[in-house]
């Protein structure tokens, strides 16, 4: 008896998985269909104005910038190559032209908007929500020398004072400045100097990194991203490329009807990340085992104090493991909401210089994992919200 239900079950669970497969191949089928049945609606409407659509830019040919964007991409990020459509995003953005891009964690978006920072005069205004990627992107940029800045809620007084006076009258140096999308919305004082920057003529490009945070139909909703639709109406001269790693057709309709770029030139790369895989042990049902396993694992499988994440639950939980993995000899600490920013970014810092193995966190603390991302492309942690 117990054979005969094992083995029901066992083909339950398969025929299962293939109606998964099914359905996930069906909804791919369908978002398909919707991008073609948008491009064959505008092929139409602009056949009933007697109009013919222009032919399809090529971004992969020749520019001017070619030299200089080839120097700083080697010489200055240490990256000898570009990435898939890294080289075509960036001919779009020094085009004067609105860009989608959407693109893999990993796949190099940060590079899309750097690169024609340095290539353009003036100064690139970067909207991330994440202030642990901000301060890890600002501390990377730094130390390749280039004038980098962010405006947040952990900005000194005398930082912020450089900012604003970079912006005001154009004193001092400031190629690329992060702020949080609660700056936007939020201060008008901040709003008031991005006027006068480009009045100025110093604003040259603005980028809107996890874009899909604009949409309620994006699985990052951020409320204050609604609100960053007022940067192309109040300066619609200055280009924006839109980041995202991850956006359905609807949240790509969504988010190019908030920022107010329905002309924008969309670049959609592969999800595959060929460089990543899964491994999957067995856990042992008792606490002080699974620590004493957790630590034998980073200690046989990274002897060399290889940086590295293990989320929790919950806070206390990441406090608690961080304790026990300390007491086995790991150099790890805890990062969590509540924890005071300056705290947090202690922690984040440590880790970043490699003077930290294991950061302990919650699973909100999920979109750290793409901090590695800066690493790798200047070689050459927690969705730590502004408002936490």
């Amino acid at each position: 008896m117990e054979g005969d239900v094992e083995g029901e079950l066992l083909l339950v669970e398969t025929e299962l998985q293939d109606v998964q497969d099914q359905i996930r191949a069906l909804l791919e089928h369908q978002e398909r269909l919707q991008e073609r049945h948008s491009h064959l609606s505008s092929l139409l409407l602009l056949d009933s104005q007697n109009q013919n659509p222009p032919p399809p830019e090529d971004w992969s040919r020749a520019f001017h910038w070619d030299s200089r964007a080839h120097d700083l991409r080697f010489n200055l990020f240490g990256i000898s190559s570009y990435r898939p459509n890294q080289r075509e995003i960036i001919n779009a953005v020094m085009s004067g032209r609105d860009v989608l891009v959407i693109m893999a964690a990993g796949g190099g978006k940060s590079l899309c908007y750097q690169l024609p920072a340095l290539l353009h005069d003036g100064i690139t205004l970067v909207v991330s929500p994440l202030l642990s990627l901000i301060q890890d992107q600002v501390m990377g940029l730094k130390a390749l020398g280039i004038p980098a800045n962010m405006l947040t809620s952990t900005t000194s007084k005398e930082d912020e004072k450089f900012i604003y006076k970079a912006l005001d009258k154009g004193e001092g140096a400031l190629k690329i400045l992060y702020v949080t999308p609660e700056k936007i919305s939020k201060s008008k004082r901040f709003m008031s100097k991005l006027e006068k920057c480009n009045h100025g003529g110093r604003l040259s490009l603005v980028a809107i990194d996890e874009a899909h945070c604009c949409s309620q139909w994006g699985h990052d909703f951020r409320p204050d991203y609604k609100n960053l639709g007022i940067l192309k109406i109040q300066f619609p001269n200055i280009p924006v490329v839109a980041l995202t790693a991850t956006a359905t057709y609807k949240v790509q309709m969504d988010l190019m009807e908030m920022l107010h770029i329905p002309k924008c030139v969309k670049f959609v790369s592969t999800v595959n990340r060929p460089n990543l895989f899964y491994k999957v042990h067995d856990k042992s049902s008792v606490g002080k085992n699974v620590v004493d396993e957790i630590a034998d694992f980073i200690k046989g499988s990274y002897p060399n104090n290889e940086s590295g994440i293990v989320y929790c639950f919950s806070r206390k939980e990441c406090e608690q493991i961080a304790k026990d993995l300390r007491d086995r000899g790991i150099s790890a600490d805890f990062y969590h909401a509540d924890m005071e920013v300056t705290s947090r970014e202690k922690v984040h810092l440590r880790w970043s210089k490699s003077k930290l193995q294991v950061i302990v966190g919650t699973v909100a603390f999920g979109d750290a994992v793409r901090i590695g991302r800066l690493r790798e492309t200047s070689k050459h942690n927690d969705t730590s919200l502004e408002e936490e």
